[in-house]
């Protein structure tokens, strides 16, 4: 498995600091040079930063170019608004990630401060540490009480 199809995993803890740069986990780098989009997005109705690779963004450009039932014009207004919501960002050569200053206040977080990475596979969402507790209870509640998620998911 090539670096740039890693699955990202788990639940970790970070610290920004004043410039809105924060470690990245050695395994969830991209390749080197490779970008990075930001997405501000809604998780069980909490607020985050949905963290495409560029294999990730890609692939959601190739799902709205797929979409059957969507008009042409539909394709191409819902591609622009992936594009005009996406954030491009690289890792730079120490491993870090910036998050620009205004995109970091406005989802709550502090420069310098603390946020929490939660993996989903070839992309990363970035919460609060106080909203990324809350998706983490909302989850562990959905895979107790949703038979099929549960049985899906096999623990």
């Amino acid at each position: 498995m090539g670096i740039s199809s890693h699955n990202r995993s788990g639940h970790h803890d970070r610290q920004l600091d004043p410039k809105g740069r924060f470690s990245l986990l050695v395994d969830w780098r991209p390749p080197i040079g490779e970008s990075v989009y930001f997405i501000k997005v809604e998780v069980e109705g909490i607020p985050a930063l949905r963290v495409f690779t560029q294999t990730a963004f890609d692939r959601k450009l190739g799902d709205i170019e797929s979409a059957s039932e969507a008009s042409p014009a539909q394709r191409d207004r819902a591609r622009g608004i992936l594009f005009g919501s996406a954030i491009e960002s690289k890792v730079n050569d120490q491993g870090k990630l910036t998050i620009p200053k205004a995109l970091a206040e406005s989802h709550g977080l502090s420069l310098p401060g603390a946020l929490r990475l939660v993996g989903r596979g070839e992309l990363f969402e970035i919460f609060t540490p106080e909203n990324g507790d809350a998706i983490q209870i909302l989850e562990e509640s959905t895979r107790k009480n949703d038979p099929v998620i549960s049985a899906m998911l096999g623990f």
